[in-house]
């Protein structure tokens, strides 16, 4: 198709966009978390304290961090639940480089985010190239990228790490955590990539009306497997902070986190079913898990009834979700 009809597809996204603006979104998430922090500021002994509020945001981010990438993925219409187990992997990698095989630090660093790109890119070619459906794509990946990171590490746990990897997961820099900067990059990444990027808005198109953006010129398979690699980038570097917060490096690292990256990217407004994701909905959404499980925390609530909590609440998000969005379910 020609130049000037891809223009007219992409101009007819960005009256879509507008005409949803994304603050009817955040409202409803935004009185959520206010209403946890009011709960748990009466409940919760010294849940306001600066140190348990330090906690959350350094907590947080790798939330934050995995929840921008989740979000551009449901948003060119697919879904990845390798986080996890990309983490896995990339600490694995990160592990061995730099602890067993003695290498630079910032070899060890490239080497953990090429890893993680070349595992989103995986990913991305059997949906968009060989047409898997990207849920058993992604259901695969975990197995397969969890078994590697077990070949790689076994059950050992690698420790000895340079003094500037451990600044990463638990220095400042302004008085402020260095995981929150790199969450606050990884969002403004994501806020301008979606927004105001074209290959962004090709995404939004392809995950919206797949057929229509391919009859307008836009390469689907292309926005497919970008916004897979770029998940798989974040992993990798959501992978680096959780080595760095530890100082140590294990192959069950990452386990389970997808659910929780899930939840807070579908309670923050971006849509199950593609075509819109709400980058500031998702950073939301991550307060409000990282809130809801210290809270109940310090509450007195044992670990096993916060899985719960979590799951219930990804439960009624999706629920609700649906209900409110019958029209995209069908298209």
């Amino acid at each position: 198709m020609s130049n000037a009809s891809s223009g007219d597809f992409l101009t007819a996204v960005r009256t879509r966009l507008d005409a949803a603006p994304e603050s009817a979104l955040l409202l409803p998430t935004l009185f959520l978390l206010l209403l946890m922090i009011l709960i748990f500021s009466f409940t919760a002994d010294q849940f306001l304290s600066l140190s348990v509020l330090r906690n959350v945001l350094t907590q947080t981010s790798i939330y934050i961090i995995l929840g921008v990438g989740l979000t551009i993925v449901l948003t060119s219409g697919e879904i990845d639940i390798s986080i996890g187990s990309i983490i896995g992997l990339g600490a694995m990698i990160l592990g061995i480089s730099v602890v067993n095989l003695g290498f630079p630090i910032g070899i060890g660093l490239l080497a953990t985010l090429l890893v993680g790109v070349l595992c989103g890119l995986m990913n991305g070619f059997l949906t968009a190239v060989v047409r898997v459906p990207s849920i058993i794509v992604t259901l695969g990946a975990l197995t397969f990228f969890r078994g590697l990171a077990y070949l790689l590490g076994g059950g050992t746990v690698m420790i000895g790490f340079p003094p500037f990897l451990v600044w990463i997961g638990s220095g400042t820099f302004i008085g402020v955590p260095v995981p929150v900067w790199l969450a606050l990059i990884a969002v403004i990444f994501g806020q301008l990539f979606l927004k105001s990027t074209r290959t962004g808005q090709h995404i939004i198109a392809v995950g919206g009306n797949a057929e229509a953006a391919r009859l307008a010129g836009i390469n689907i398979r292309f926005s497919k497997i970008l916004a897979f690699v770029i998940m798989g980038a974040l992993a990798a570097v959501a992978s680096i902070i959780m080595v760095a917060r530890l100082d140590a490096a294990q192959s069950v690292m990452g386990a389970g986190i997808e659910l929780q990256v899930l939840a807070a990217v579908v309670l923050g407004g971006t849509s199950l079913f593609g075509g819109r994701g709400v980058i500031l909905g998702s950073v939301l959404g991550a307060l409000i898990l990282s809130i809801l499980q210290t809270g109940l925390l310090l509450s007195g609530v044992v670990q096993f009834w916060q899985l719960v909590a979590v799951g219930a609440l990804l439960i009624a998000v999706v629920a609700l979700r649906i209900s409110y969005e019958p029209s995209e379910v069908q298209s």
